[in-house]
């Protein structure tokens, strides 16, 4: 019988743990075929009581990561945002959060800056960048 649950954990000793990295034993489900992506994209959220990774089996070795910050957020301002990513894939969003007076929003998108696509979305940004205090569009790739 295959192992339903969603979640797996360990504990460690403080005391084996370096101050700057942990080593983890991860395992992947056998219902990811991982031989289809040869990529992981790992996403380390952290707040100040705990540390959440989120990892996805991808199949390019470049993405683009969106921020975006903003002081006044209206549904409006959303529902532009929403039509502008909903032409590309979406592959991990923060939602919506609040970080001392300014709103966070963070995104990767299954795409690369040397993608023909990425161009539109540059323009697309562009047009709404009165909106934001800050618009970046950083590309993520392999770690040395």
């Amino acid at each position: 019988m295959k192992n339903n649950y969603s979640t797996k954990a360990q504990i460690q000793k403080k005391a084996e743990i370096d101050d700057s990295t942990v080593s983890l034993d991860i395992s992947i489900p056998q219902t990811i075929e991982l031989k289809n992506y040869p990529f992981l994209l790992i996403i380390q959220s952290t707040s100040e009581n705990h540390i959440r990774l989120t990892i996805y089996p991808i199949t390019t070795e470049k993405i683009i990561k969106i921020i975006l910050v903003g002081r006044d957020i209206s549904d409006e301002v959303i529902e532009i945002l929403s039509k502008i990513l909903k032409k590309y894939e979406i592959i991990h969003s923060s939602g919506l959060l609040k970080k001392e007076k300014d709103f966070l929003y963070e995104c990767y998108l299954n795409l690369s800056l040397s993608d023909a696509k990425s161009k539109d979305l540059k323009t697309s940004l562009d047009k709404i960048k009165n909106i934001f205090k800050e618009i970046k569009i950083e590309e993520i790739g392999l770690k040395n």
